[in-house]
């Protein structure tokens, strides 16, 4: 045979290997994640030789407030109409995601579940009801999760593990996760918090407002508290953050992701190129407290104008100059590991 045509064959029949190969590596997978304010689903094609996520094929977030709920209960557990909201959302999303014919849906669940007396019972009928797989997570888990799925949503290869800083604020719980090489092996330093964005938001309206949870619908307008809230802020950071985080804060990349970042911070600010900075919020803010929820919009406005402030309180705090935000929650850790 001619070698210009063994040759040939050679080289096509490696690529149809290769192709082959590529193949095998993709997978449709579901994602959920399962926070104390949003609960948020993606189906996506994962590349499982190399972990990274893919195409999106389907995606989707509902506003389930189980912080809100279990806050206003006398027996620290999250109520029956709340779990029957749950199980009906779930039910939708999952049907959805189910016609994209993943082959598997999975997810977790987050710090209301660690909290309630009811969690894990809450969790246990939702994968009975829906025939999914979530799990209540630790915040240690949750945080490195979080670093996993902002990497991975940065799609750089140059980026390595001790550039980045990753800020993740959810409903009822606050990390910032980094790692670093400590004798050869990576170490992973996390800030561990329960200042976040519902948190917050009830301690405006039960001690500065003086107002009962049942009866506020949120702390809107804040008006004049702008900066009480934000020395309160401000001294829970100092006060609660290592000094690894603190040194990490300033000499890294911060990397935000989450609902809190993605969605309420983004679309008050509208950042360029999805960095925004410290000025950026201080100047947000200023307006934004002197608006009831009249003059807002959007499902999470009970939360947008004291999720200004908890950002802002915790930029000066640590001396964060920008913030990058990322397309990233846990469901990106979720679909490749």
């Amino acid at each position: 045979m001619n070698y210009w045509v063994k040759g040939f064959l050679g080289t096509l029949f490696a690529l149809s290997t290769f192709s082959v190969l590529a193949e095998n590596c993709i997978e449709t997978r579901g994602a959920i994640d399962m926070g104390s304010g949003t609960t948020k689903i993606q189906v996506a094609q994962v590349d499982i030789c190399r972990h990274l996520p893919g195409k999106v094929l389907y995606e989707d977030q509902k506003p389930l407030g189980f912080n809100e709920d279990l806050g206003k209960s006398g027996n620290n557990q999250i109520s029956e109409a709340m779990q029957q909201q749950g199980v009906t959302a779930l039910k939708q999303m999952v049907d959805k995601a189910r016609s994209f014919h993943p082959q598997r849906i999975t997810g977790v669940a987050t710090a209301v579940f660690r909290s309630a007396a009811n969690g894990q019972q809450v969790i246990d009928r939702f994968n009975q009801q829906t025939q999914i797989q979530l799990r209540v997570i630790s915040q240690e888990q949750e945080a490195e999760l979080g670093f996993l799925s902002a990497k991975a949503a940065l799609h750089d290869n140059t980026i390595n593990n001790q550039d980045l800083l990753v800020w993740d604020i959810g409903g009822g719980s606050m990390q910032m996760t980094a790692i670093r090489e400590q004798n050869g092996q990576p170490v992973t330093d996390i800030y561990q918090g329960k200042l976040a964005s519902v948190t917050l938001k009830e301690f405006i309206i039960s001690v500065l407002k003086n107002q009962e949870l049942d009866k506020a619908a949120s702390p809107n307008p804040i008006g004049s508290l702008r900066n009480t809230v934000l020395r309160y802020v401000n001294f829970y950071a100092r006060t609660h953050v290592s000094p690894q985080i603190k040194q990490d804060a300033q000499t890294r990349r911060v990397i935000g992701i989450g609902g809190v970042h993605g969605f309420s911070l983004k679309d008050q600010i509208h950042p360029a190129n999805n960095t925004y900075s410290l000025a950026d919020v201080e100047r947000v803010s200023k307006n934004q407290v002197w608006k009831g929820d009249s003059e807002l919009t959007g499902e999470y406005r009970a939360t947008d104008v004291s999720n200004l402030l908890l950002v802002e309180g915790f930029m000066q705090a640590l001396n964060i100059s920008q913030v990058t935000i990322v397309k990233a929650s846990l469901i990106q850790g979720i679909l490749v590991q």
